[in-house]
């Protein structure tokens, strides 16, 4: 288990204290990682262990300089000795059967490579990372183009937390994180799914996942937007024939979304023109809708319904 650590000292310790509660008794590492907090989270953290003797073992690695979350992960992976690697981010916790009920399915299911379960968010709007009620999704598949299509559209949800990927896989395909970027999950689920040949559903509710009000990844910044531009030149330059309809899906859905909500018109302009190259790599249909986007005044893809539609409907058509 891999929990970076920066600026959460109003949410660490009930992350760490759902950690201690887990009822898995076969085992678990758990590596927090200082990404040279300024707050006092790593003082609750030292806290917390120095009281605990229980069966987790507990390592803490302090980096030299603040990296962000990708290059904290990825110091995690590199210090990790265990078969699979489960991501928790320090603002949120666990349900305390959450690494019990994944490792059930793992054994049940050892050819998987990533083990998914559900979440519960503390804001509504977000009810597709439940599994519970989820009747879309086998508990498992080999199917290699359900899987993509699947973990494209985020059917399988693209959050790289809330779930046991093995490490040896990751490391193979050498799936670390991209560092200096937002929506780091994202990414990496993009490239992530090239390579995962089967798939396991835990349909249990392990994980919560605690949104909080001015999170960078919620602000329409530049570095925000910059991520994305980088993301999308990325994915266009690695689409492959396996899942070609998803991806374009997928960069389709990114670039339109942020061309219409930017309020900067520099900004606008270049989310435009990925559409107009991806327009190149799309079949009949996915060139028609995207020369009728570019042809619309952008009054009217400021209209809701307009917004809804094209990005819950005809991006599937791509």
């Amino acid at each position: 288990m891999i929990i970076p650590v920066y600026n959460v000292e109003k949410y660490i310790e009930k992350c760490i204290q759902s950690v201690i509660n887990q009822t898995y008794s076969g085992g678990i590492e758990c590596i927090i990682v200082d990404d040279c907090s300024p707050d006092a989270s790593m003082e609750i953290v030292e806290r917390i262990l120095n009281g605990y003797n229980g069966p987790i073992r507990f390592m803490i690695k302090h980096r030299q300089k603040n990296g962000g979350l990708s290059a904290a992960r990825n110091e995690g992976i590199h210090m990790a000795h265990g078969f699979y690697l489960y991501f928790l981010d320090s603002d949120d916790w666990l349900v305390p059967e959450c690494i019990e009920w994944l490792m059930d399915v793992a054994h049940k299911y050892p050819q998987a490579e990533i083990v998914q379960a559900g979440a519960v968010v503390t804001k509504s709007g977000y009810e597709y990372l439940s599994m519970m009620n989820n009747k879309r999704v086998s508990e498992y598949t080999d199917d290699e183009k359900i899987i993509k299509k699947y973990m494209l559209r985020s059917i399988y949800p693209s959050t790289v937390w809330n779930k046991l990927i093995k490490r040896e896989w990751l490391v193979q395909y050498n799936l670390f994180f991209k560092e200096g970027l937002l929506h780091e999950d994202d990414y990496w689920n993009f490239f992530a799914t090239k390579y995962v040949k089967s798939y396991a559903i835990c349909k249990m509710d392990t994980y919560v996942y605690n949104i909080r009000q001015g999170s960078i990844t919620q602000l329409p910044n530049e570095k925000n937007i910059e991520s994305r531009l980088i993301a999308i030149n990325d994915f266009m330059e690695h689409m492959d024939e396996v899942c070609i309809g998803a991806q374009r899906d997928l960069i389709f859905r990114l670039a339109y979304s942020n061309y219409v909500n930017s309020i900067d018109n520099h900004y606008r302009d270049m989310f435009r023109n990925k559409l107009r190259i991806l327009y190149l790599h799309c079949g009949f249909t996915g060139k028609i809708i995207i020369w009728l986007i570019l042809h619309l005044p952008y009054s009217v893809h400021r209209m809701n319904v307009v917004k809804r539609g094209v990005e819950r409907g005809l991006s599937k058509l791509m």
